[in-house]
């Protein structure tokens, strides 16, 4: 690629990243205006308006939820659904701040389920996983090398390489803020043990934990790849096949999706910059609700219809692989009708 192409490239891509970021910002100011202005619970000082369950969630279930489960939960049960997602670490700072008030918390993990804090969440129900994926931009100037990749023609180790070409755009997900951004930056550390890559690679590629000219928003990242302001980014298989992304398979033993190889994933750890030591797990929703907001009744509901075999057919159809039901927490607090929801499908 010549200097005047590289110039005109970064050129391109800052303007992009400049809309982008005002579109983006303009977009939360309407969602948090809305959420202040609608009479909707779930934000602190909102008026009370019943029938409403509000379920706050991982952004990359943006789609799944607010598209595919939320029309059918309506249609089955006759309550309304408010959704918003974001980070899951971050939804849980929120929710624990008193912030946001839903009803119905989706989490990836349970970090974030305990980040909020016994008080408000002591319970929780792993049911569905997913692993993870390198989507790529078609639109990038390395499109044909990460499309012979993915087609099994060159080897995986060659993507490695690739991305640590100082010219090569890769995002992920801020690890504070999201399990996505923790798993990616394990991935790529087993990556290096696992594929046999020279020692240094995942620090090369990733630059540092919180290298900011890699990080974006959960519900932002695929919009920019899209836009070919991104090479190639972390993706969940669901979200890269709901957006009809192309994307790379990486194998079990490093793609964080596999229960078979949970021990491996084990040996990985993360220090977040509030201390806070994650250990590597496999990737699993976990569903709970939050206790002391309003419309209990609309959030059981929601939680009862996402536990049912309509609403996982849902998330299998959506490209998510079913896990057998895991309850984190006190099951005792778990309401009755999950329970018999549970039991039901045992």
């Amino acid at each position: 690629m010549t200097n005047n192409k590289k110039r005109a490239r970064v050129v391109k891509q800052a303007i992009a990243a400049s809309c982008a970021l005002v579109a983006g910002l303009s977009l939360t100011a309407v969602a948090y205006a809305r959420h202040a202005n609608s009479g909707v619970p779930g934000t602190a000082g909102a008026a009370d308006a019943s029938g409403i369950a509000n379920v706050a969630y991982a952004g990359s279930l943006q789609l799944t939820n607010d598209s595919y489960i939320a029309p059918a939960f309506e249609k089955a049960t006759g309550f309304s659904y408010q959704g918003y997602g974001e980070g899951a670490n971050a939804v849980a700072n929120l929710i624990k701040s008193n912030q946001i008030t839903p009803n119905v918390f989706e989490s990836i993990g349970t970090t974030p389920l305990q980040m909020v804090g016994r008080d408000k969440i002591n319970w929780g129900i792993g049911f569905a996983s997913s692993p993870l994926v390198i989507a790529y931009s078609k639109k990038s100037p390395y499109a044909k090398q990460l499309e012979q990749i993915a087609s099994g023609k060159e080897p995986l180790t060659s993507l490695f390489k690739l991305m640590e070409n100082p010219d090569f755009h890769l995002g992920r997900t801020d690890p504070n803020a999201d399990p996505q951004g923790q798993y990616f930056v394990m991935m790529m550390h087993l990556a290096e043990k696992e594929l046999h890559l020279p020692s240094g690679t995942a620090n090369k590629i990733l630059g540092s934990v919180e290298n900011s000219s890699q990080i974006f928003s959960e519900t932002d990242i695929l919009t920019r790849l899209q836009a070919g302001q991104l090479d190639a980014t972390s993706a969940y298989l669901p979200e890269a096949v709901q957006k009809h992304l192309p994307y790379i398979k990486l194998p079990n033993t490093i793609n964080m999706g596999a229960s078979a190889d949970a021990k491996l994933y084990a040996t990985q750890h993360l220090t977040l910059s509030d201390g806070t030591r994650v250990t590597g797990a496999p990737i699993e929703i976990y569903l709970s609700m939050v206790k002391g907001t309003p419309n209990q009744d609309a959030g059981l509901a929601f939680a009862k219809f996402t536990l049912s075999k309509q609403g996982l057919a849902i998330f299998r159809k959506m490209g998510y692989t079913l896990t057998p039901f895991t309850i984190w927490g006190q099951t005792s607090a778990i309401p009755q009708a999950i329970r018999a929801e549970l039991k039901g499908q045992s």
